[in-house]
């Protein structure tokens, strides 16, 4: 994989985008330069770009990429299949929640940060005509198999919310169990699918989405973001 590659395809999308608005995210500075770290192998990119923020070594906007984890996690910290031919990232955020008890309203901002990254990675794939569904509260499903997932982390300082890390991982071209499935699967199903050309392109697709997804969150609120991801559940689609 190559840095360059990715932080071209992220200007293109980025400059192509349909229009969103323009609201002021505190939280999210578009105009600082994204930054890529491209690993062959580590035993968790969450754990890797948490140790690099700890140390002032990484800021945000920084991504993590590992073309093989050896320790991936999932949800509820199931171990996560990080084999040769997937993507596997992680994007660093900063931010500025107050909380007053440290356990729900915590839980709850995770809960959001998830939402927000997989309604805009799923939007961003759908419109090159890859139908991704979400099953709730953290997959990304394509043909009712599982194509990917996400796993949020945040830290508390001094009673605030100060960093996230977002980490995804998407099938690409990796071998997968039965009930998961990876995108040169469907592709070879559906060749005249736009698609994605490489595994720099989903890269882009992916933090692209992220920040499409907290932008969409800062323009529509709470509500209008549960509204808009309700509507990418597989259980409200033709294909449940």
């Amino acid at each position: 994989m190559d840095c360059d590659r990715i932080l071209g395809a992220l200007q293109a999308l980025q400059e192509n985008a349909v229009a969103v608005g323009s609201p002021t995210v505190s939280y999210l500075d578009l105009d600082a330069s994204p930054s890529i770290l491209i690993f062959d192998q580590l035993g968790s990119t969450n754990e890797t770009l948490w140790e690099l923020l700890n140390t002032g070594k990484a800021a945000p906007r920084t991504t993590v990429i590992a073309l093989q984890q050896t320790a991936g996690r999932g949800q509820w910290g199931r171990e996560w299949q990080s084999e040769l031919g997937g993507l596997y990232l992680s994007y660093a955020l900063a931010l500025h929640q107050t909380i007053t008890d440290a356990a729900t309203p915590q839980h709850n901002y995770i809960a959001w940060l998830t939402q927000c990254s997989a309604w805009g990675i799923a939007t961003v794939l759908r419109s090159r005509g890859i139908p991704v569904w979400l099953k709730w509260p953290n997959d990304l499903l394509l043909t009712k198999r599982k194509l990917g997932g996400i796993l949020t982390e945040t830290k508390v300082h001094k009673g605030k919310i100060s960093q996230a890390v977002i980490g995804v991982g998407l099938n690409w071209s990796n071998s997968v169990p039965p009930t998961g499935i990876n995108l040169q699967e469907f592709f070879n199903a559906h060749p005249t699918t736009p698609g994605v050309n490489s595994r720099e392109m989903l890269a882009a697709i992916v933090i692209w989405g992220i920040e499409l997804g907290l932008m969409h969150y800062a323009q529509r609120g709470s509500k209008g973001l549960m509204s808009s991801y309700m509507q990418l559940l597989l259980l409200n689609s033709s294909d449940s």
